[in-house]
Parts: structure tokens; sequence; C-alpha cells
């Protein structure tokens, strides 16, 4: 099934559920919208918190947005600025234009150039799930020093592959999406955990947000991993709950590696109910350096 063109998308039902819910997230977060021009398209940047130092940059999975972060981005802006950004060509108010990023180098230099625009020069970067990969080719591609600091939130396709059960739930939500299959996805990955009803609103109506192609950032070589060792601090947090993949797995391939990396388990969490819940967890892990 094709997906509606962006103009067709925003006026129809789904569309208007979708962009009043991702703004109503927005603001009741106190997040203040930034918009970035770069030779990619115009991202959307929104900025919590006016601390000095380096800032928290967060990217979120696929589809889910920026407003993610709603339920984190307010306790880290108590003590660091906190930048979330909505990845260009995926869900969000993030806008394409005729030199979007069309292969992982482009993806990694769109992401540099928003960086410059806002005077970044360094940053603690955090993804999650496909975020998580974007980060990861970031923090060991050419503008390494760039990071300082990298968090990875139940990163997938990182250090080990998907669960085949997982993909079979999700394959109707990728070859015909629809609202209806994403919320039946989404609750049997979460176990019908609660969440934030406004987010799964405006996640479930995004099932056919028009984007292109998912560019795959491919998983770096036992080379690239060295830049991130020699005091470039790196932290998995790690749902203990995930269908995704096998925590336990993961984590040991995290070992082998990065010997020094820290390995978090939260209490409580399956892959999409991060990270919205569980929100003081996540939070303190961001918060918290490594001993």
């Amino acid at each position: 099934m094709a997906r509606p063109s962006p103009h067709y998308f925003a006026d129809s039902s789904d569309g208007r559920t979708f962009f009043t819910a991702y703004d109503y997230l927005i603001a009741r977060s106190g997040g203040r919208p930034i918009e970035v021009e770069t030779g990619h398209g115009v991202t959307r940047v929104n900025s919590y918190g006016d601390a000095p130092g380096t800032p928290l940059v967060l990217l979120p999975g696929g589809g889910a947005t920026s407003a993610s972060y709603v339920n984190v981005a307010g306790r880290l802006a108590e003590r660091r600025r906190v930048l979330t950004i909505d990845i260009i060509g995926d869900a969000g108010r993030s806008r394409p234009g005729p030199g979007r990023p069309r292969t992982p180098d482009d993806l990694l230099a769109w992401l540099d150039a928003v960086f410059d625009d806002l005077g970044l020069d360094t940053v603690d970067l955090v993804g999650h799930s496909y975020g998580a990969m974007i980060a990861l080719a970031y923090a060991t591609g050419l503008h390494h020093e760039r990071v300082r600091r990298l968090v990875l939130l139940d990163p997938t396709s990182c250090f080990a592959g998907l669960r085949l059960g997982y993909l079979a739930h999700a394959l109707p939500t990728l070859v015909a999406p629809t609202p209806q299959r994403q919320r039946r996805f989404l609750s049997w990955e979460t176990a019908g955990a609660t969440l934030d009803d406004t987010w799964v609103e405006m996640y479930c109506a995004g099932a056919r947000f028009p984007t292109g192609r998912t560019i795959v950032p491919k998983r770096p070589s036992r080379e690239a991993f060295s830049m991130l060792r020699g005091g470039k601090e790196v932290t998995a947090v790690l749902a203990p709950a995930s269908r995704a993949h096998d925590a336990a797995r993961v984590s040991a391939k995290i070992r082998g590696f990065l010997p020094d990396a820290r390995i978090m388990l939260l209490g409580s969490g399956t892959h999409h109910t991060l990270p919205l819940e569980p929100a003081h967890e996540i939070a303190a892990a961001l918060l918290t350096p490594a001993p």
C-alpha cells in the first residue's frame, strides 16, 4: 500500500490526529521548538532547559518522534540542556528537502549539519532503537570526536539481531501499515503496558506517515568500535522484557566489543515502553556518569 503524500497526510484524519497530539505533547512537556534548515531540509529540534555545559541530544526510535521523550525531558532539563530531534525522513515535524539523506553517510552528514547550525562543538548523544543505530554510527564515524558520551537505549541491530518472533509480529505494520495494526503490535510488544494515551494516539495515527525508505546504518566494524575506547564513556540501557531482542545476549555482545562500557538493566520495561517508561530510571541513567 502506497503511503500518502506529505500534504495529503497532513490534511487527513490521521494526519490531524498525529500533528495535534505531537504539538500537545511537546507543549505539555515544556519543549521550545527550533527549526534548523540545512541542505537536507528542515529539522525540528525541541529544546528544554538552559543549563550551561555539554547538551544532551536525544534521538528517538523509528516512528516514535522526539515526543517519545516527553516523560524524561523535563526531568533531564532540571540539570542539563536537552535537545530532542525528529529524525529527518521519519515521522515528526522534520521536513526533508531536495537534498534529503539517501545513504547512511548522508544521514550522518545531516546530523552533523544540525549540530553545526546549533553551534554544538560536543554533545552527549542518546539514541533509542533506530535512533541508537544512528547515534552509534555517528559516534564511530568521521565525527566521533564530537561525541563526549554515548548512551544507547535498548539498541536494536547494533550488537545483535532482532528476534524472529518480533519481526513476524512487526511485518503487518511494515507491509500494510494502519493505525489498528500499529496499536495491536504496540500492545503485544509492551504486554499491554499503560503508556501515555496521547503519545499512543500519535504513534498509531502516524502508521501511514509519508516516510521514505528507511536508511539503515551499517553495524560498526571492530575497527570502528575502537573509536569508542580510550576515555569516551559508553552506556547501554537495556529493557528487561524487550521482545525485540534478548537483553542478556545483547549485553554479552556489548561486552565483546566494548569491555569498558557500562551496561544497565532497567527494573522494568520493554523495547517500546522506552523511552516513555520507566521515566525515572531512564532519566537517572542519562544523568549519572559512569563511576
